[in-house]
């Protein structure tokens, strides 16, 4: 198998859909960049980390079925609620550290891998974004549209962005601001195309529905 995910749930998360208290919603910013910044891992029996905050006597052990892997951490979530934005980032890639370094010692693999992968999360300055997919070039090749995306603890920002032949960027218009987990916002990337020299849409992934800029 090939570990490529890797996820953080509290024990209060259940039926919680407000992003303000939901502890798995806010921490998936920064998962996700751990997961951009992670080299491939070939592994015996695991896909998918979860690690799991618990408040009181975490299990020592892990859990591994069908290639997912649940491990405890320690952690009063609600402690969590109380930080600023900045230091809540911090937080998540210290408890998300913590459950992959006990994964990793139980099950005797190299380290470096994932020390590099929290290193990268760190030099970015705990920011998760990036544009999604490869740029498009307008028909008469004038101008290159992309889909700029802003991954944060309580929303993610999806921008269609227009540049012109020197990178200038002249429009910038907001396609979507919804919660942060890639399940509900990936309904909104569905392809980008341009519709003719002057007008580009960003349809939804059942592409029933676009949205589009006008440079003319």
């Amino acid at each position: 198998m090939i570990l490529k995910h890797f996820l953080l749930y509290s024990e209060n998360d259940d039926g919680v859909a407000d992003v303000k208290s939901n502890f798995s919603f806010q921490s998936r910013c920064i998962t996700a960049l751990y997961e951009k910044c992670f080299s491939k891992f070939n592994t015996e029996n695991i896909k998918q980390i979860n690690i799991f905050c618990v408040k009181d006597s975490p299990n020592p052990s892990l859990s591994i079925i069908d290639g997912f892997c649940d491990v405890e951490i320690g952690y009063d979530v609600s402690e969590f609620f109380k930080l600023e934005e900045q230091e809540k980032k911090e937080v998540v890639l210290d408890i998300l550290k913590q459950g992959i370094d006990k994964v990793v010692k139980l099950n005797n693999w190299e380290s470096r891998p994932f020390d590099d992968a929290y290193n990268c999360v760190k030099e970015v300055s705990y920011k998760n974004e990036y544009v999604w997919k490869k740029p498009k070039s307008s028909p008469n090749r004038t101008y290159k549209a992309e889909v700029f995306i802003n991954h944060g603890l309580y929303l993610c920002e999806i921008y269609l962005i227009v540049r012109d032949k020197n990178g200038q960027e002249i429009v910038k218009e907001l396609v979507s601001s919804t919660k942060p987990d890639e399940i509900i916002f990936s309904y909104y990337l569905g392809e980008l195309n341009w519709l003719s020299n002057y007008e580009v849409a960003l349809f939804n992934r059942p592409k029933s529905k676009y949205v589009s800029v006008h440079l003319k």
